[in-house]
């Protein structure tokens, strides 16, 4: 071996010996169980708007839309699967 190798070894094997790294720890960790509010947006009329931004800006802008959407839906469903079952009120998830 490289003797630069040796010491970032031996260095690395010092460090995890005194940075108390032999015993796990734990993390408690509690949901907030109120769903994020939906996204608001605003009523336009989409022929209107189609119009203006032309068929490219709109198809990019329905999939931030969507984008926007999913991500709250699925927000919603991770936390019905982790506060429904009453596991965040035990004070810990499984």
């Amino acid at each position: 071996m490289k003797p630069t190798t040796v010491l970032m070894i031996s260095g690395l094997l010092a460090l995890f010996a005194v940075s108390g790294c032999s015993s796990p720890q734990y993390i408690e960790v509690r949901p907030q169980c109120t769903p994020p509010s939906q996204p608001a947006l605003p009523v336009i009329d989409r022929g209107e708007l189609w119009d203006s931004l032309g068929d490219a800006r709109y198809r990019q802008l329905e999939r931030y839309i969507n984008g926007l959407w999913g991500y709250a839906d699925e927000q919603a469903a991770m936390l019905d699967k982790l506060c429904v079952d009453g596991s965040a009120t035990r004070g810990g998830l499984h």
